[in-house]
């Protein structure tokens, strides 16, 4: 038997068409294995960040093919892997429990009776108590597939009476259809097995998972067989206990490949998901490195950004980063997350002049020439002047105060006088800051929004370029309280281009603000929104709710959820992934961020 990793989905909180994807997978996994066993496994486990230790519980997915030639899976991520460490059986406890080789006990069940109707995901609710849960499955052949479901026909319609045996046999001539379609039939047996230190726990344990099977409508068995069954010997199973047949579309409801966890191996501890489990999240494992955080003020997403960034630091001290920050809360904790601050006021040169940016590569022609027509409001009738100026002067002019005096449109060097006298010229003139380490900017001393807009539009491509694009390695640019650049689409363009450009370099792009309707006005901005693989949701205002809904397919409860989450809690989506969070700081870094919001 040939042994697959296979990758759970965040299921419970998916969209209907999302599920109906998924499910399609399922099915389309079983049918094109034909014979093996689906595994999953609860694992208990210690989780320790500074001080503090947690007890958790995992979830691991494994798929065994039997007879399989060397061939790739193409579902759930499969990853072929060694087959499942599993303690040995040393000998039974009684005819019907084994005593295993780590000293526990353990007992399998068997589901033999089903109801007509079960609910999505009703094995879910077992992995709280059961330690593994196991498919075993055998498509049969299309020409025996058909005998066998008109056998059974013809034996249901020899009892004379119940009501039930009417249904049955009418469930079996709608299976007899499928199959006719082109569905396949298929031969499985579910396995519920558990385990506990004590026959005491075991025997409750059974209690609890027997009753609960039972209010699904499924009856269970623990036929004297264990050894059997606890290994997967498929022959012992075909042999000794009652088949149980259906077509692939009907295995739907017994899908059990659900994570709501996050746990990359790489990852930065960030909190804990619904189901408990931490949220390790690594950004250059997704399927490219942009990361969105949305949420109104007070709902934590500031916070997060702390703890991502000091406990990223923590984990990988050489990853760089660089921030811009228009009010200055990551500066006065700088010390914390292990930056520099860089505090910029109104009068100070930044040596950040777009006509030398230009000619060293930074910004392009059509960037600076839409820089400069939103900020100085140059109608569009003369946006072709400005562009065809810059063509000519571009490489020609030493600086923007030059490049303005030497402009022969009157009208287009009024409106660009702005630029050439303060506070707009401190921006311009001077040398540009170094940079050689991580780095925040402050920018709460610029008064004027337009002033705040030019600068961050600058400096953004500049610390992107000399620090992030030159450092080996993985870095990091991030970009809070953005919802200042909403109505400026070519600062929104120049994000979306350092986000486009920084996947090859390995720059993650982390871009921060209150509202997704904001965003999803502009068309850069709305590519920013569907093309982050990674994206937070927190708390958002009932404007924000369909925004989010609408693009990120939420369900009806989820978008609720967000107008009511509390502080700190979300929703995270993460490549295929999607699941609950609560962000978790510890006392201490609750006490040193916290501070900074005062």
């Amino acid at each position: 038997m040939r042994w697959f990793k296979l990758e759970g989905v965040s299921f419970t909180i998916l969209s209907d068409v999302e599920r109906d994807s998924v499910l399609k997978e399922w099915e389309a996994l079983i049918s094109s294995v034909r014979s093996g066993v689906v595994l999953a496994r609860r694992r208990i486990g210690k989780f320790r960040y500074g001080n503090h230790d947690f007890l958790v519980s995992f979830a691991d997915f494994y798929l065994g093919v039997i007879n399989a030639l060397k061939t790739t899976i193409p579902y759930f991520r499969a990853a072929e892997t060694k087959p499942p460490s599993r303690p040995g059986v040393r000998g039974l406890a009684g005819i019907k429990t084994l005593y295993l080789s780590d000293g526990s006990y353990a007992r399998v069940l068997i589901a033999y009776r089903y109801p007509s109707i079960l609910p999505e995901l009703f094995l879910y609710t077992l992995f709280g108590d059961v330690w593994e849960v196991a498919l075993v499955f055998k498509t049969v052949p299309r020409s025996r597939a058909l005998s066998l479901v008109e056998s059974a026909i013809k034996r249901k319609s020899t009892i004379v009476g119940p009501v039930e045996v009417a249904h049955e046999i009418g469930a079996l001539r709608e299976l007899g259809e499928r199959v006719l379609r082109g569905s396949d039939l298929v031969e499985f047996y579910l396995l519920v097995i558990l385990k506990a230190p004590e026959l005491r726990i075991l025997n409750e344990i059974e209690e609890r998972v027997r009753t609960l099977l039972k209010g699904f409508g499924i009856e269970t068995d623990t036929p004297p067989i264990q050894r059997e069954l606890y290994e997967f010997r498929l022959c012992g199973i075909l042999a000794c206990v009652e088949k149980t047949y259906t077509d692939t579309a009907s295995l739907k409801p017994l899908f059990f490949l659900v994570d709501e966890e996050m746990h990359d191996d790489e990852g930065v501890f960030l909190g804990f998901s619904g189901s408990g489990t931490p949220v390790m999240l690594d950004l250059w494992s997704k399927p490219n490195l942009n990361f969105v955080i949305l949420g109104v003020t007070g709902s934590g997403k500031s916070m997060s950004v702390k703890l991502y960034l000091k406990r990223l630091k923590e984990r990988a001290e050489k990853i760089t980063y660089v921030g811009v920050d228009p009010e200055s809360e990551y500066t006065r904790v700088a010390k914390h997350i292990k930056a520099t601050p860089i505090e910029i006021s109104e009068n100070q040169e930044l040596g950040l002049d777009p006509i030398r940016l230009l000619q060293s590569g930074y910004l392009d022609m059509s960037q600076v020439s839409d820089i400069l027509s939103e900020i100085y409001a140059v109608p569009k009738k003369l946006q072709g002047v400005l562009r065809k100026e810059l063509f000519v002067k571009g490489d020609v002019v030493s600086s923007i105060e030059e490049f303005v005096t030497t402009l022969r449109d009157p009208v287009l060097m009024k409106l660009l006088e702005g630029a050439v006298a303060p506070p707009d010229i401190h921006v311009f003139r001077g040398t540009p800051p170094k940079l050689s380490s991580n780095v925040v900017f402050g920018l709460s001393n610029l008064k004027s929004k337009r002033l705040k807009i030019l600068t961050s539009a600058l400096i953004s491509t500049y610390a992107y370029n000399t620090l992030l694009t030159k450092t080996p390695g993985k870095s990091v640019f991030f970009v809070d309280e953005a919802w200042l650049f909403m109505e400026t689409p070519s600062i929104l363009g120049l994000f979306e281009n350092l986000a486009r450009r920084g996947r090859k370099h390995g720059v993650v792009f982390m871009y921060v603000t209150q509202r997704a309707e904001d965003l999803a006005r502009s068309p850069q901005g709305r590519t920013i929104l569907e093309q982050s693989a990674t994206v937070l949701l927190m708390r958002q205002e009932p404007e924000g709710r369909d925004a989010c809904k609408k693009i990120y397919k939420l369900s009806e409860a989820e978008a609720d959820y967000l107008t009511q989450a509390p502080v700190g809690s979300g929703i995270l989506k993460a490549g295929r992934k999607r699941i609950t969070i609560q962000v978790v700081p510890t006392p201490e870094e609750l006490e040193v961020f916290s501070t900074s919001a005062r």
